[in-house]
């Protein structure tokens, strides 16, 4: 796994925050129970809320592409230096 940046850990901890503001204000739970297991939850939902975003530019940078097979240092299908050579000759004559 990737070291953190200070700007994850930051994202990190302020979503686990907000989760648990959130849930206490949204529950108006009064016992001490209650809002142990509240709080219990935010640091779960903050948790994957960094997960996922460390995981995310990995997951957006890795899109498939169709295999081409390389010959000689360069791709297949692109045209040889020797074509290339003689088309520009060909134009100049």
């Amino acid at each position: 796994m990737p070291r953190l940046t200070p700007a994850q850990i930051c994202y990190g901890t302020l979503a686990v925050v907000v989760a648990t503001v959130a849930l206490l204000a949204a529950s108006g739970a009064h016992s001490l129970l209650t809002i142990s297991l509240l709080m219990i939850l935010g640091l779960t939902l903050g948790t994957i809320a960094l997960a996922l975003a460390i995981t995310a530019p990995a997951r957006r940078g890795t899109k498939p592409t169709g295999s081409r097979m390389v010959v000689g240092g360069r791709p297949a299908s692109s045209p040889s230096v020797e074509s290339i050579e003689r088309e520009r000759e060909g134009a100049r004559s």
